[in-house]
């Protein structure tokens, strides 16, 4: 009787324990400082393996394979965007590829007398079955490049080797363009002529810019009836520029092949993705000053798209390519405008479908869909964000006080460095307050059982030996104490 009592107070006492344990680990997750408990977080969910400060459980996407469905194979694939109803819309060249024969010396196209092509360039295809929906711009275009949807789904679309950007009505099913800019087959460097035109932005009172990519390296702003109203910029691409520039990082307004554009409307600015010097460029959407400049080590020193999102107090959406100085690899990254950040990253998860030669993006306004354009292989990937809204755990300071950022390697790597020493210390801080804490916890429980055990083990010893007593003789209570004593033995056993 007496060692099941026993047995039934050590129950007791483990019960207490673990009761006592797990309101421990409670009150330490809620007793550290909040910096530290964010920080303990950011390591649970997100352990840093990219040298950064990246929440990729804040910004983080799934692959979605077997999209979209189609009956034929897409060409190379320049662009894609979403249309006023949601719907993804995918401008692709055909059988038609971009090589070293493609143009003269002079960026005359070279296969003009081949004809455009034939098939349908323009897919529209529903955003979540991926069937085709509707297409056209068959027999009209020659070398695809950038697509713009804007707000009255009018499609702004642009052709390197035909030097023309036009503007289709797709609310009357226009297969016919309501608005050319350009010379037809004829670069040039006036005001009403491109060279290889590459991307359109809109705002929202019809006025639209475009980049004159290739050849000018500038930034052209019209009306919404096409007439020029402001123009900058100069080619700095070290393959096509006729001057040399001073060693260093290049300066503002130079772009090498402006690549593609973004419209921050809340800040009235817009962007572009300087191509071959790996940075975003933005001005003032007025005036075409020059604003802000955005670069970090891990886009590398080529980058192809950028779209904006006003979430978080501003994010950079970018896809960048193939390198060939640095061994970045391809991906997809999520950038902040506070201080070039890098926040998050997407990419294929399915080695046969890695990014290769990745080209344009499109992203949605609520941040949950992403779709990449790839020339080779010809293909589009799509993203779904894990969670229906964007989070916003990881909250960027709004300002308008933007600093003037030149891209420099040594600055962005000390950057990096200063936040993983940050993240590093903030570990090992958080790290000793847990070891401290728990410490106490058990040194404080061991005193509790100790106590608890002493107590009740003496209660229960007491009331035995009393009730034993009044039905014993004296020589039996000898023996009854002998028993006691081995009994209490077992116990502490």
């Amino acid at each position: 009787m007496f060692i099941q009592s026993q047995r039934k107070v050590q129950l007791q006492l483990w019960m207490i324990y673990i009761s006592v344990q797990i309101l421990a680990i409670v009150w330490v997750a809620d007793g550290l400082p909040p910096q530290l408990q964010q920080q303990q977080l950011a390591v649970e969910e997100a352990p840093n393996t990219s040298g950064t400060n990246v929440r990729n459980s804040d910004y983080e996407y799934q692959y979605v394979q077997d999209w979209p469905k189609l009956d034929r194979k897409l060409g190379s694939v320049s662009a894609v965007a979403f249309d006023t109803q949601g719907n993804v819309v995918v401008f692709h060249r055909g059988p038609v590829i971009w090589n070293i024969t493609s143009f003269d010396q002079l960026n005359r196209y070279a296969y003009i007398k081949a004809g455009p092509i034939v098939e349908s360039t323009l897919l529209t295809f529903d955003n979540g079955s991926g069937d085709l929906l509707n297409e056209f711009g068959a027999n009209f275009f020659y070398m695809p490049h950038g697509l713009t949807v804007d707000k009255n789904n009018h499609y702004w679309v642009t052709d390197v080797a035909m030097h023309q950007v036009f503007k289709f009505d797709r609310t009357i099913s226009s297969t016919e363009p309501v608005l050319t800019l350009g010379q037809r087959f004829q670069p040039g460097t006036g005001p009403a002529s491109f060279c290889k035109p590459t991307s359109v932005a809109v705002l929202e009172n019809g006025d639209f810019f475009v980049a004159d990519g290739y050849c000018n390296g500038r930034i052209m702003k019209f009306s919404p009836d096409g007439q020029l109203i402001l123009s900058w910029g100069k080619n700095s691409f070290v393959l096509t520029r006729t001057f040399t520039l001073p060693p260093g990082p290049v300066p503002e307004n130079f772009l090498a092949i402006p690549h593609a554009l973004t419209y921050a409307a809340d800040k009235d600015l817009i962007c572009v993705a300087d191509r071959e010097q790996g940075r975003i460029q933005c001005f003032q959407a007025q005036s075409g000053a020059f604003h802000s400049m955005y670069s970090n080590t891990q886009i590398g020193s080529r980058l192809f798209s950028v779209k904006y999102l006003p979430i978080n107090g501003g994010l950079f959406y970018m896809i960048n390519g193939p390198q060939f100085t640095t061994q970045q690899p391809i991906n997809g990254l999520i950038m902040s405008m506070n201080g070039s950040e890098i926040v998050g990253r997407f990419y294929p998860d399915v080695p046969q479908h890695a990014f290769s030669n990745p080209h344009e993006l499109a992203i949605s306004e609520d941040g949950s869909q992403i779709y990449v354009a790839e020339l080779l292989p010809t293909k589009v990937h799509k993203f779904k964000r894990k969670g229906a809204a964007l989070i916003q755990a990881t909250k960027v300071p709004k300002s308008t006080d933007y600093q003037k950022m030149p891209p420099s390697p040594v600055a962005d790597s000390l950057y990096a460095s200063s936040l993983t020493m940050v993240s590093i210390v903030a570990s090992l801080i958080g790290t000793s307050c847990l070891i401290l804490c728990l410490s106490r916890t058990l040194i404080g429980t061991s005193c509790l059982i100790l106590c608890l055990s002493r107590t009740l083990c003496f209660k229960a010893s007491g009331g035995s030996g009393a009730r034993r007593q009044r039905f014993s003789t004296a020589s039996e209570n000898i023996a009854l104490h002998r028993m006691d004593r081995d009994g209490g033995d077992e116990g502490d056993a």
